[in-house]
């Protein structure tokens, strides 16, 4: 009897273990170690230019942080007024959404870090152009969320949202053509 309530133990052990470890918390604004922000290089950009959008990251910590540039450590978010434009075929696989017809896998290039100390600050920049298809003209909003580099090894990760930053496409005009 004995066995077998020590068995039931360390199933149910085992099985609150691996269930903690397949959560992903959800994103908020909070973070016990860095503060993220987005701003835009400028606030208008023709089709066929590329929206680069700047992730500043700020420890706020008493300790030093990480800051990964790998792809699964990031998330953009970009909207119109429309809905989300669709997302170029790189940015699916990144996040894993493989297609028929899609081609073989493609690779994200270098993955970077770099040591962010107490009370000091880094950034990143991004092309949205390519995440996202942004051959329409119209107003957009973007947004990133960072994991959290001061979430658990094993535990859930963290998200921290970033704010919203604005930025408008244009059709070309006949100067600029």
């Amino acid at each position: 009897m004995q066995t077998i309530c020590a068995l039931v133990m360390l199933v149910t052990m085992i099985g609150a273990q691996t269930s903690s470890k397949a959560q992903t918390a959800p994103a908020s604004n909070q973070s016990d170690s860095v503060s993220v922000h987005v701003s835009l290089q400028k606030n208008t950009y023709a089709i066929g230019e590329k929206p680069i959008v700047v992730m500043t990251v700020k420890n706020i910590s008493e300790n030093e942080v990480w800051f990964s540039t790998a792809s699964y450590l990031y998330r953009i978010h970009l909207t119109t007024k429309n809905g989300e434009p669709p997302k170029t075929e790189l940015y699916r696989h990144m996040l894993g959404d493989f297609r028929p017809g899609d081609g073989p896998a493609l690779l994200e290039g270098p993955v970077v870090g770099r040591k962010i100390f107490p009370d000091s600050e880094t950034a990143q920049k991004y092309d949205l152009a390519y995440f996202y298809d942004l051959s329409t003209p119209g107003d957009y909003s973007v947004s990133m969320e960072l994991c959290d580099p001061s979430s658990p090894p094993n535990g859930p990760e963290r998200w921290i949202k970033t704010n919203i930053a604005h930025f408008e496409i244009k059709a070309p005009t006949p100067q600029t053509l």
